[in-house]
């Protein structure tokens, strides 16, 4: 799967646009998750900092939580994109029923139908005014935050233990020689899916539905 971070032009109906809450460290994970899947002539748009916001302007800043969702209402007016990847840290949900907390954040959506695709991973499907979206919902971390989930795949690839934060992973990665890029892009295929079950789920589940669409055209 193809990524870039300017959409520039391309169509409309092979883009999935990832949203998260900040984008700088995501764009390295979520870089190398798209490049292990098939479908080239597929886009992930990366995240980034700069979204847009209102009719077509553009917000500098960072979004937590729930209020990236706010952006996909300016995707879908002025770029008609339909597919959308939202990753959100455990810490943000309050709701040990993840569905329903989820569906209370989804304002402004109509015929909201969600089906659960892993224990964290959710495939959203809804109307916004005429068009029809689909939306890959992960909850990242068990507890917190995808940083657990991280220091789980290093565990798996290195047999080292590290403590689910930025420092301590970092320093990690730089003992064997590797960043994150280069830990989710090399990483064996089943401890991927053992430290994140829900993204590779999600994955799965965007591929299969971008080559379904293709093959009834």
């Amino acid at each position: 799967m193809k990524t870039v971070t300017e959409l520039g032009n391309v169509d409309a109906k092979l883009v999935t646009i990832s949203l998260t809450g900040d984008g700088r460290r995501e764009q390295l994970l979520l870089k190398a998750f798209a490049e292990r899947y098939n479908g080239k002539e597929f886009v992930l748009q990366l995240p980034t900092t700069i979204a847009p916001l209102g009719h077509g302007n553009k917000l500098t800043g960072r979004f937590v939580g729930f209020s990236v969702l706010q952006t996909i209402k300016t995707y879908v007016s002025t770029y008609k994109f339909t597919r959308y990847l939202f990753l959100i840290d455990r810490e943000h949900l309050n709701d040990n029923d993840l569905i329903s907390e989820i569906k209370n954040n989804l304002t402004g959506f109509n015929q909201i139908n969600i089906t659960a695709l892993a224990a964290q991973a959710f495939l959203i499907s809804c109307n916004l005014g005429s068009h029809d979206l689909i939306i890959h919902v992960i909850v990242c971390g068990e507890k917190k935050c995808i940083e657990e989930n991280i220091a789980k795949l290093i565990l798996l690839e290195f047999g080292t233990h590290v403590e689910p934060i930025k420092p301590d992973i970092e320093r990690a990665l730089n003992q064997h020689d590797s960043n994150l890029y280069i830990l989710i892009k090399n990483a064996k295929s089943n401890n991927l899916d053992q430290a994140f079950t829900d993204l590779t789920a999600a994955f799965s589940n965007i591929e299969s539905i971008l080559h379904l669409r293709k093959s009834r055209k």
